[in-house]
């Protein structure tokens, strides 16, 4: 995938206003600038976590993207405004930690983006050398590391115009808010795909046990069934949650009513934009622990195979598992 970044740049916000904007961008013909943006950026561009949103019409950040796309704002006045704002915010907390915020115009084969990317410190120890005297010291103002989580992020695309939004919440004037979607950007979002997931992993266990007992092929008929929706689902659409819940608990209305019920109650939508991939990593494997600590995982499909593996549900209520056809695997 072809993958260009146009300019970053890099500045240092506090919550006691001692902020450092830089007045240069970052020298992306460097090795270790163009991989360290690259990776953060990537990282975004697929984060599960990243909730869906756009901007409400009174957005001062939309108006600040928009006058850059336009070119009626040059990059470096455009990255000050945006940190000039967010500085603001944080300034009226104890709780938000003071960071750097790179930001990035870059672009892929599909789309071009702005990255908005708040890299919160973390501690590190490392060496101090003086006249023959070494010293382990603390360092508090690392950025994270290339393999490190970035908590606070906005991943904004030129066309559509839907954001991706990492965030935290912290208390602002007293109040716990998203502040980074509400006050700094101005936006409301959507769950993300790992939320939808544990709703709909929450929902189904949950119904699971209420009627039919925690049984193993039913689990696995709803995990093949989200994975059936996945693959005919539109790109824009997303899989339609009903189809799957009213195919796994065929003969149960009830029970079916009563998880969309549950899932409308949590939030998740008519239908959940869940990628064929992002499904089958989330529910394609099951798994059985018993109280004597032992845990088996395996593919949900084998389920469906009763020369693979079988479970049987004895009078006491303990579960017999019978596994058929092993053959040991390389490596």
């Amino acid at each position: 995938m072809a993958f260009t970044i146009n300019r970053a740049i890099l500045h240092v916000i506090d919550s006691k206003g001692a902020d450092a904007l830089s007045n240069q961008e970052l020298d992306i013909d460097s090795e270790t600038c163009y991989q360290f943006v690259q990776k953060h950026v990537k990282r975004l561009l697929r984060h599960p976590e990243g909730r869906e949103a756009c901007f409400s019409a009174e957005s001062a950040v939309y108006g600040l993207v928009r006058a850059y796309q336009k070119d009626e704002l040059h990059f470096k006045d455009f990255s000050h405004q945006l940190c000039e704002r967010l500085s603001g915010i944080i300034r009226g907390s104890d709780e938000i930690p003071p960071a750097d915020i790179l930001i990035a115009d870059f672009e892929d084969s599909k789309n071009r983006y702005l990255a908005i990317l708040k890299l919160n410190y973390i501690e590190c120890f490392t060496h101090k050398v003086a006249d023959g005297d070494n010293q382990i010291v603390k360092n508090t103002n690392v950025l994270p590391f290339t393999s490190g989580k970035v908590e606070e992020a906005c991943l904004i695309p030129y066309e559509p115009m839907v954001l991706r939004i990492l965030e935290k919440p912290y208390k602002v004037y007293g109040e716990e808010i998203n502040y980074f979607s509400q006050l700094f950007l101005e936006c409301d979002t959507a769950l993300s795909k790992k939320e939808m997931a544990d709703i709909i992993s929450q929902a189904a266990d949950d119904i699971n046990q209420k009627y039919f007992g925690s049984d193993m092929e039913t689990a696995a008929r709803f995990s093949q069934a989200l994975i059936a929706e996945a693959e005919l689902a539109d790109e824009d659409e997303g899989l339609r949650i009903e189809n799957a819940v009213r195919q796994a608990f065929q003969g149960n209305e009830q029970a079916a009513e009563e998880f969309l019920g549950m899932a409308k109650e949590a939030g998740l939508p008519h239908e959940v934009k869940m990628d064929e991939a992002y499904t089958r990593r989330q529910f394609g494997i099951k798994r059985f622990k018993a109280d004597n600590g032992i845990e088996i995982k395996f593919p949900a499909e084998l389920l469906e195979d009763a020369e693979a593996i079988q479970f049987v549900t004895n009078a006491d209520g303990s579960v017999s598992i019978t596994m058929r056809n092993l053959r040991r695997s390389e490596g």
